[in-house]
């Protein structure tokens, strides 16, 4: 799936730093939202999308040959972490 050389932010055209940052934004907030379900342990199904979708916008990025988002904000994905999450993503 890395076949794709991922740019660095400096290498983004506005466009795309755009949608980068968007995806990156919607990252961090799918990120709070498994992490307060994780917590309460009742909300299993929001967990479960939240969950799904994090892999697919982290698949996305990658696909589309973007930096990983930690290297937008500190709390971000790191190439690691994305690397779990599309091996155990591929367990659904």
């Amino acid at each position: 799936m890395d076949s794709l050389r991922r740019r660095s932010i400096s290498e983004l055209s506005l466009r795309d730093y755009c949608l980068y940052r968007a995806i990156c934004s919607e990252l961090e907030v799918l990120e709070d939202s498994i992490q307060i379900d994780g917590q309460s342990g009742g909300h299993l199904l929001e967990l479960a999308v939240a969950m799904r979708d994090r892999r697919l916008l982290v698949e996305w990025l990658r696909e589309l040959g973007y930096p990983p988002s930690s290297d937008l904000t500190d709390s971000g994905i790191t190439p690691e972490l994305e690397e779990q999450l599309i091996a155990h993503g591929s367990d659904w």
